[in-house]
């Protein structure tokens, strides 16, 4: 019913509380224990202030007469008492004790003391052993057991509502359309997965319109845009010679905004939660041979790096990572001075796609966010450097949708950055 991860977190939150409370009730029934043993009264002192006050009524009735007082104070007190003479015990038993204790088979306890006041020895009791409890002996293991029994009882419900919600924000994070309907599912934490059920809710409704108004406008972006390079080409065949370079420049400011929709439009689609992958066994050299003769590669040499790890077939989309190379091959021709190198090889179980320049490289507390969407180092956004902060989150999301990771180093070959794309080998299988 729970995935790994909860009936872990199951089993270690059921192991604390029990552990603890198991703890806690060894610790208090010692300490109650002890407290009990020092309030309980001293036996010994019981004992000898009965045997003096035995021995003093003796004292004062002749001899004759103590067997009868012996009676009488066994009565009193509800327990045997019997006088014996010297001779019928031993003294060197006694000798060194005041009390001496005497167990019969039974388990019946008799004590034994040395009056020399009256020159005999006083036996009290037998008393009677305590009766052996089933009950009682079983209470401490049930005490414990109720423990383990109480504790699962109490954590079981948590821990599925836990499961509950956790599955339905998984489910959320795969497909932002489908909100989750937790509440109605919990018993314990249905406040919590109420709000969480709105929330998402919420933020589904605002993914929604958010796409839907990068779409269309991505969309209708394109039709006035290709009116404005019409008239452009017309304007150009007419236009006097000295308005030549400012046509120019409106051609190609809108062949960039043409890409920054173009790019959008990627984005757009590659966060589709419909989108699916075609797999294939796409031989390794063609593949990489083809995407960078599409390169702009004029002032920049573009080679395929061939290592002794380079498969002959590797298993992916071909026309996304086609797409997620490119971006990559573009982004490193903006910044390289000389040479982009591309290679793509086995690692253990992984694939890696890696692009590497000779460029200014990527400064260490910049790689973790750019690859996120319309994030740029350069902020000049001048047509040197170009980009729109949507190439390499293009990337990221490719190689999300292979089962991998996207990520920045430094190169040790150019001296550059060395962006990789790992994807599992058997991803696909």
């Amino acid at each position: 019913m729970f995935n790994s991860h909860n009936r872990r977190l199951l089993f270690r939150s059921y192991l604390w509380l029990v552990g603890g409370l198991l703890v806690v009730a060894v610790v208090l029934d010692f300490g109650f224990g002890h407290l009990q043993y020092r309030a309980q009264p001293d036996v010994n002192r019981w004992l000898g202030s009965t045997f003096r006050l035995i021995t003093a009524r003796l004292e004062e009735v002749p001899a004759a007469e103590r067997a009868a007082v012996v009676n009488d104070i066994a009565g009193e007190l509800g327990i045997g008492v019997h006088l014996l003479a010297r001779d019928e015990v031993h003294m060197n038993d006694i000798a060194d004790e005041g009390l001496f204790p005497l167990v019969d088979s039974q388990g019946n306890t008799s004590y034994l003391h040395d009056a020399q006041a009256i020159d005999a020895i006083i036996r009290l009791g037998p008393i009677a052993a305590p009766e052996d409890s089933l009950l009682l002996d079983l209470l401490p293991p049930i005490f414990y057991l109720s423990i383990f029994i109480v504790v699962g009882l109490w954590l079981r419900p948590l821990l599925i509502d836990i499961d509950v919600i956790s599955k339905g924000a998984q489910r959320f994070a795969a497909d932002y359309r489908d909100p989750p309907t937790t509440a109605i599912k919990t018993t314990e934490l249905t406040p919590l997965a109420r709000n969480i059920d709105e929330m998402a809710a919420k933020l589904s409704s605002v993914l929604r319109s958010q796409k839907e108004l990068i779409a269309a406008l991505s969309h209708e972006m394109r039709t006035p845009l290709a009116r404005i390079r019409f008239a452009l080409a017309v304007i150009d065949d007419k236009a006097r010679q000295e308005l030549k370079p400012k046509l120019v420049a409106m051609n190609e400011d809108v062949r960039e905004i043409d890409e920054l929709v173009s790019s959008m439009l990627n984005y757009a689609r590659l966060d589709h939660p419909d989108i699916e992958m075609n797999w294939q066994a796409v031989p390794t050299r063609n593949w990489l041979d083809n995407v960078i003769s599409k390169a702009p590669g004029d002032l920049i040499r573009i080679e395929a790096n061939a290592t002794g790890n380079t498969p002959g077939s590797v298993r992916m989309d071909p026309r996304l990572m086609e797409l997620a190379l490119s971006n990559l091959v573009v982004n490193a021709t903006h910044y390289a001075r000389r040479e982009v190198r591309c290679s793509l090889a086995q690692d253990g179980d992984d694939y890696v796609l890696t692009v590497e320049d000779d460029g200014p490289g990527v400064p260490l507390d910049e790689r973790e966010k750019i690859f996120k969407a319309f994030t740029r180092i350069d902020d000049s956004r001048n047509r040197e450097t170009g980009g729109y902060g949507l190439g390499l989150a293009v990337v990221a999301r490719v190689a999300e949708l292979h089962g991998g990771l996207a990520s920045v180093d430094a190169s040790p070959a150019l001296g550059g950055a060395r962006f990789s794309v790992r994807w599992p080998v058997g991803q696909a299988i």
